[in-house]
């Protein structure tokens, strides 16, 4: 089983053609079996609790951490560029570094002013979880730290989403405001 429904990405690396012919709701869906399928993964690491069962389990849980971080950025990039002006050049692609590029970079031109570092440490994650192999993942206590930071740039996600949408829902009422006006003041 892939753990994609609707003919989605169902091998090593990501699909770019499939990615870029999904809809927001397949990418929503993919990016949820994904996510539960890698959830799954870390739990049974974790009970069999022993480093032959990290190193068996490490190039899955690489295929499907590199797998959930693209399906992520496409649908954040694709947020956000619905909602701000695009300061930086599209993602050629659906690479992960070329789209976390996009976003990070379209991120702090948005908020130049934010010191507040979360970025960088979603940056220096995402950069730490697209360098490592296998062996960076042999026992327990590594497992769970990539995990754990693999949970912070989840979080970080799900708020550059949300600043997205806020901002989109902020343009839609402009919009509608100002064709109110005009509605109006039209003799």
């Amino acid at each position: 089983m892939s753990g994609f429904s609707h003919g989605g990405p169902g091998g090593d690396a990501v699909d770019a053609a499939a990615l870029r012919g999904a809809t927001p709701y397949d990418l929503w869906q993919w990016s949820q079996e994904t996510s539960q399928r890698l959830g799954d993964m870390y739990e049974r690491i974790l009970d069999a609790g022993t480093p032959q069962a990290c190193r068996a389990a490490a190039p899955e849980f690489l295929r499907l951490t590199r797998r959930l971080l693209a399906l992520r950025l496409t649908v954040v990039a694709a947020d956000r560029r619905l909602a701000f002006e695009q300061r930086v050049p599209p993602a050629d692609g659906v690479a992960v570094a070329a789209l976390w590029a996009e976003v990070f970079w379209a991120a702090r031109a948005e908020s130049p002013d934010d010191d507040s570092g979360v970025l960088e440490e979603a940056d220096a994650s995402v950069r730490g979880l697209l360098g490592l192999s296998a062996v960076d993942l042999a026992d327990l206590h590594a497992v769970t730290a990539w995990w754990e930071r693999l949970q912070q740039v989840e979080q970080t996600f799900d708020g550059l989403e949300m600043q997205a949408q806020v901002a989109l829902e902020a343009r839609q009422e402009l919009h509608e405001r100002q064709l109110e006006e005009r509605r109006l003041n039209t003799p």
